[in-house]
């Protein structure tokens, strides 16, 4: 009797983790759905973030991947907006992006301000660029709004670190958001609304954040 019981108790428990193990290869298969896939890749060994990666499908849902230097890869939900995948869509289209044999990299090799791949997948066509600086202006312009989807979820990423594991720091982290609103370096300050709200109504952080944060909500606000 307790060896049919022994015998029952591992098949269930091989038959439940087989069934884990599907459902998260499934998860993993739809990050990316669709035959419509972005990719973006910057790599620098010389820089503090070597290397950022921005993985998505036509519907925004996907990836975005950095690692800094002496630490483990970092890979977080990505969502991109309607809007800033308009306005990707919008450049691949006035450079006729899959069509095109352009070759974007500028004549004199700028490699040490990092190298930039971009790869594009729709309607059973694919088209894979890289360059490290180019006098076309969409492709250029392209590459910022993927760099400032970059700098977005990395300043999340950072905002949410520092209030889990070092509130008081938080200020500073304020400040350098303020600092990417003030450039443009942001691809949609939309995506900060949220969590600003929630930092504002935080007593756990220092009162300055607080009320940094309601500073930046108007901003965002204003500027829509």
């Amino acid at each position: 009797m307790r060896l049919i019981i022994f015998i029952l108790f591992v098949f269930t428990t091989s038959a439940l983790q087989a069934q884990v193990q599907l459902v998260a290869t499934g998860n993993h298969k739809s990050e990316v759905a669709g035959d419509t896939a972005y990719h973006y890749l910057f790599e620098n060994e010389k820089f503090t973030t070597p290397r950022i990666e921005l993985e998505f499908g036509a519907d925004g849902k996907g990836t975005f991947r950095f690692k800094k230097k002496d630490s483990d890869e970092i890979a977080n939900p990505l969502q991109v907006t309607p809007p800033v995948l308009e306005q990707i869509n919008s450049l691949l289209t006035d450079v006729n992006f899959l069509e095109s044999s352009e070759n974007y990299q500028h004549k004199k090799d700028f490699s040490h301000l990092g190298n930039i791949t971009i790869e594009v997948s729709k309607s059973g066509k694919q088209r894979k660029v890289q360059f490290n600086y180019t006098e076309n202006q969409a492709m250029n312009k392209l590459a910022n709004i993927f760099r400032n989807i970059a700098t977005q979820e990395t300043r999340v990423f950072e905002i949410e670190t520092v209030r889990q594991s070092d509130p008081i720091s938080t200020p500073a982290q304020l400040r350098f958001l303020d600092s990417e609103l003030r450039s443009k370096s942001i691809a949609d300050p939309e995506r900060f609304v949220a969590l600003l709200q929630d930092i504002k109504t935080d007593e756990g952080v220092p009162l300055i954040a607080r009320n940094h944060a309601d500073r930046l909500l108007k901003e965002i606000k204003k500027n829509k």
